[in-house]
């Protein structure tokens, strides 16, 4: 992988896990403040989601044995 494809990468599992701790955020702000279950859970959902695309973004590029 060239340095640049790797910096491409890098940057884009960076903004994965700024939105992951945002939505992690949101949801606890959203709990604490007596807010919809719904909305709690969507956003519990997208954390989790966002997870699962940062470590399959990892697994098929960084970690990919060809």
């Amino acid at each position: 992988m060239s340095a640049a494809t790797f910096v491409e990468v890098d940057e884009t599992l960076v903004l994965l896990a700024e939105a992951r701790e945002r939505a992690e955020r949101a949801a606890k702000t959203v709990a604490a403040e007596g807010g919809p279950d719904h909305v709690v859970a969507a956003l519990e959902a997208v954390d989790r989601e966002l997870l699962a695309l940062h470590r399959r973004l990892l697994d098929n590029t960084l970690f990919h044995a060809p």
